[in-house]
């Protein structure tokens, strides 16, 4: 679709047109399924995140006027669904677990194995560049998986400094890893698995 059948498009969903989202769904659905199993491994659960973001992208129809693009649109909230699952995935399972079951399934090389390894470490050194408050935080919240909450009290800080800290690390190894040409999926990957 181009720009000015995007806009007409967007008119129509706004409308209620169920038969210009069943056009968008039919053309879109399969490169987002493609895009989407490349930060997550279960074709069910991609399969779930591409019907999420076509129920999601519905239910917003009215709030679409400032689109230009819907392909654009689309894979923006795709990616952050999928990047949203990925998160709870680590959450409900061990980071170690993941990784190994994730690259037993895809038969990653003992190559990659140790590639994985060499990124840890590459990681963790810039870990251990932080400065000592923010890197302190950042232990207690990526490698204790303290909450904000607790790690406040343990330092005698507030909430929202801590909120800080995690984020300017975070975008701190973004930019030193970016330099690297690592994905920050992976670094996020690799920060959880140094854990």
């Amino acid at each position: 679709m181009g720009k000015i059948q995007d806009s007409e498009c967007i008119r129509q969903l706004q409308e209620g047109n169920e038969s210009a989202f069943t056009a968008i769904y039919e053309q879109y659905w399969a490169s987002l399924f493609k895009y989407v199993i490349r930060i997550l491994p279960e074709e069910d659960e991609v399969a779930d995140v591409v019907q999420e973001t076509f129920v999601t992208f519905w239910e917003l129809r009215n709030r679409l006027a400032k689109v230009r693009s819907i392909k654009a649109y689309l894979f923006i909230m795709a990616r952050n669904l999928a990047f949203r699952r990925f998160r709870e995935n680590l959450r409900q399972e061990t980071a170690g677990e993941h990784l190994v079951e994730f690259y037993a399934n895809t038969e990653v090389s003992m190559e990659l194995t140790i590639e994985l390894k060499d990124l840890a470490d590459l990681i963790d050194a810039e870990i251990g560049r932080l400065p000592e408050k923010m890197r302190e935080v950042f232990v207690l919240s990526r490698k204790e998986h303290l909450s904000y909450q607790e790690i406040a009290e343990r330092l005698e800080i507030s909430d929202e400094t801590v909120k800080k800290q995690i984020s300017r690390a975070l975008k701190y190894l973004r930019v030193r890893m970016d330099k690297s040409y690592i994905p920050y999926l992976t670094i996020l990957m690799i920060i959880d698995v140094l854990g």
